[in-house]
C-alpha cells in the first residue's frame, strides 16, 4: 500500500499554512478540513509535479471529503471534481480507491460516508 511521503507532506504544510503535530501518525487525516476541499483541489491542479504529491495531497482530499460527508449533506459541487482526479488519475490513486471503496464490506456500519460515491466510480 501506498503511503503520503514526507517530502510531500513538507511540501504541503508549508504551502496550505497546515499545522501538523508532533507524534501525528495520519497527516491525511488529523489535517483534513472539509471547508478546505476547494482549496486543497486547487494545490493538486496547480501544485503538485509528481505522483507522489498527487498521492499525497488526494489522501487529503479525500480524507477531508470523508469528513464533510460524515457531517453534512452531501454537497453536489465537490464529488465531480474529486471525481475527475481520481479518474484522471487512477493508477496512482488505486490504493486509496480501494481502501475508501471497504470491498469486502456489505454493512452500511461499516463503511465510509463517501463509500457508495467510490464504489460508483470503479464500476
Amino acid at each position: 500500500m501506498r503511503h503520503p511521503t514526507r517530502q510531500s507532506i513538507d511540501k504541503f504544510n508549508s504551502l496550505l499554512g497546515l499545522n501538523e503535530e508532533p507524534g501525528m501518525q495520519d497527516w491525511e487525516i488529523e489535517c483534513s478540513d472539509p471547508k478546505r476541499i476547494d482549496e486543497f483541489i486547487d494545490a493538486y491542479i496547480h501544485n503538485t509535479t509528481s505522483d507522489d504529491e498527487r498521492y499525497t495531497l488526494m489522501a487529503l482530499i479525500l480524507g477531508s471529503f470523508e469528513e464533510y460527508h460524515g457531517t453534512n449533506p452531501p454537497d453536489q459541487s465537490i464529488w465531480p471534481k474529486v471525481r475527475k482526479l481520481l479518474l484522471k488519475h487512477q493508477s496512482i490513486h488505486q490504493d486509496l480507491i480501494n481502501y475508501y471503496a471497504c470491498p469486502e464490506s456489505k454493512n452500511e456500519e461499516e463503511i465510509f460516508p463517501i463509500t457508495n460515491q467510490i464504489r460508483e466510480l470503479i464500476q
